[in-house]
């Protein structure tokens, strides 16, 4: 396997800690779309039970993050720093904290989505979910690129899951856009502080796209060096 040589060439690696705290984050987004279903419905026991396994996965991450921070040795034969590494652990540690944010923000408040954009909320979640997706699977590439000496085919292999995640990430921003505007014409016949945190909602849920495209950009980075 990758891991072995790589930990046999460098000792022992932090890739696959990495990688394994990057599958605990989209675990931990991949509840969201079971929760806003719930939301929706007003079934508000599975809401929190959906939101309590969040919790859970989001504390489990947590703990991953803060092992490999301690563990991680100031230097290491890698073709990049502890600090590349800390930077791409923190982008994946905030796609979890948002997840949890997000979901607690709507059942401390109850809110049910307007039919109106509930259609919307649901494919943005989704799409949200993909883009991290996307982004574990980039970083399950890391061990191999390591291996290969960064060939150009493993570059390649990698440089086109980013190309996937930057889509995806275009694909939320336009998604985002047309809850917006179908929300306007809703603001008058909503309490105001309804909408507020409904726009609120819908930027997290953006904001879980973003960071998942970092971490692909971050990736871009490394392979640049």
């Amino acid at each position: 396997m990758a891991k072995s040589i790589i930990d046999g060439l460098f000792g022992k690696s932090p890739i696959s800690p990495l990688q394994q705290h990057m599958a605990h984050v989209h675990s931990c987004i991949s509840e969201l779309s079971d929760f806003m279903v719930a939301i929706h419905a007003q079934n508000w026991e599975k809401a929190e039970q959906i939101k309590s396994a969040i919790g859970t996965k989001e504390g489990e991450a947590d703990v991953l993050k803060k092992k490999l921070r301690l563990s991680l040795p100031s230097t290491f034969m890698m073709p990049f720093s502890r600090r590349d590494l800390l930077d791409l652990l923190l982008i994946q540690d905030s796609i979890a904290n948002i997840t949890k944010d997000v979901s607690g923000l709507m059942i401390n408040r109850k809110m049910t989505l307007p039919d109106t954009i509930f259609e919307d909320v649901i494919e943005l979640t989704e799409v949200c979910i993909k883009t991290s997706a996307m982004a574990l699977k980039a970083i399950d590439e890391l061990d191999e690129l390591l291996e290969t000496a960064f060939s150009n085919r493993e570059r390649k292999v990698v440089s086109s899951i980013i190309q996937n995640i930057n889509t995806l990430e275009s694909q939320s921003d336009k998604i985002q856009h047309e809850i917006r505007a179908k929300l306007f014409p809703l603001e008058a016949d909503l309490p105001p502080v309804d909408v507020m945190f409904y726009y609120r909602a819908v930027e997290w849920l953006g904001e879980l796209a973003d960071a998942a495209q970092k971490v692909g950009s971050r990736l871009e980075v490394l392979l640049a060096k």
